[in-house]
């Protein structure tokens, strides 16, 4: 049986596609780039706050990332949760796991993270949340997923790593935990699969369904 559930966050617990969007066209119009429709914005979520802007910017100088940056962040803490929702089945999934050890690892910078965690009323289900600027390396690095586990005292088999993205297979993958891989986020779905998650599903309540009937 698993002990520790381990989560992505954005395009995994929370749709906040919209909301991004709106702070990272926000953050190109001071370089008069013109703004980027979401579906192409969800393509560069995942790697970090920097790697999102250097991918829409189409550059990677420092100066402008860091004006770019603080554009954002400045945006994005006053419109957090204006169109940001939890995903359909969150909620009856967190509550399945509400018995074990369940936690957060985002390459989201914090405030950000918490601060959705308790806006969107689920924050209360996890003991930990590790975002961008935690203290470790961002994911696919596996160092969080580790500390966790060594933390909690619990084995790798123990361990469940749920996300939407490759990067999140990834990181699974290098510290020897399960995968599940959710179709319902940011990734391609075919991406997704190329990666190879232990269990793939749609949504949150196919995995639920397939925890109660393998007892996990």
């Amino acid at each position: 049986m698993k002990q520790l559930i381990l989560y992505d966050l954005d395009g995994t617990l929370v749709d906040s596609l919209e909301d991004i969007a709106q702070a990272v066209n926000h953050a190109l119009s001071a370089f008069h780039v013109a703004a980027l429709p979401p579906h192409q914005i969800q393509r560069y979520v995942g790697r970090g706050l920097r790697e999102l802007l250097a991918s829409c910017l189409k550059e990677a100088q420092a100066p402008r990332l860091e004006q770019a940056r603080e554009r954002f962040l400045a945006y994005y803490a006053q419109h957090l949760t204006d169109r940001t929702v939890l995903y359909p089945g969150v909620t009856r999934l967190l509550d399945y796991f509400k018995a074990r050890r369940q936690a957060v690892i985002t390459n989201k910078p914090n405030p950000h993270a918490r601060e959705l965690l308790r806006a969107l009323g689920i924050e209360r289900y996890f003991l930990r949340v590790i975002a961008a600027d935690d203290g470790f390396p961002k994911k696919p690095d596996p160092a969080a997923v580790l500390a966790l586990m060594k933390q909690e005292g619990v084995a790798p088999q123990e361990t469940l790593l749920i996300g939407d993205s490759p990067i999140d297979v990834e990181t699974g993958r290098r510290a020897g935990v399960v995968t599940v891989g959710i179709a319902q986020g940011f990734s391609d779905p075919a991406e997704l699969a190329d990666a190879a998650p232990d269990l793939l599903v749609r949504h949150c309540d196919e995995l639920l369904e397939y925890l109660r009937t393998h007892h996990w």
